[in-house]
């Protein structure tokens, strides 16, 4: 994640330094059919629109990192998928997400606008 980072953060423009990076922090659930795959678990899921909110499967929190670069004269920002880890109900997914983050700051400690993005 780190190097990744690092390389990610290389490809910024030098007249776009001040422009802030983005950490997006989002979670995933993939869905099973069976019980006999390792950490799989019931989960509930609301987007699922048959009946049942509850799937078994596995959940993932990835982590993002997004750059500014130039795009035909315009500021684009560049998605950059830094990790991703399974939860597996050791520890909250917030938890698990924040050990990623803590983990990948030391390659921020030169950047000036570093914001957190995530859903509820």
């Amino acid at each position: 994640m780190n190097v990744t980072a690092k390389m990610a953060l290389h490809l910024i423009p030098e007249q776009l330094k001040s422009q802030p990076v983005f950490l997006c922090i989002d979670d995933t659930i993939i869905s099973k059919f069976g019980t006999k795959f390792e950490n799989v678990s019931k989960l509930f899921d609301h987007a699922t629109h048959n009946g049942c909110n509850y799937l078994n499967g596995h959940c993932f929190v990835s982590l993002m990192l997004c750059v500014p670069v130039w795009n035909r004269d315009k500021i684009s920002y560049l998605a950059v998928p830094l990790g991703y880890r399974m939860w597996q109900k050791k520890e909250s997914k917030l938890e698990l997400a924040a050990s990623m983050v803590r983990h990948v700051m030391p390659e921020f400690s030169s950047q000036k606008n570093v914001i957190i993005l995530c859903d509820s």
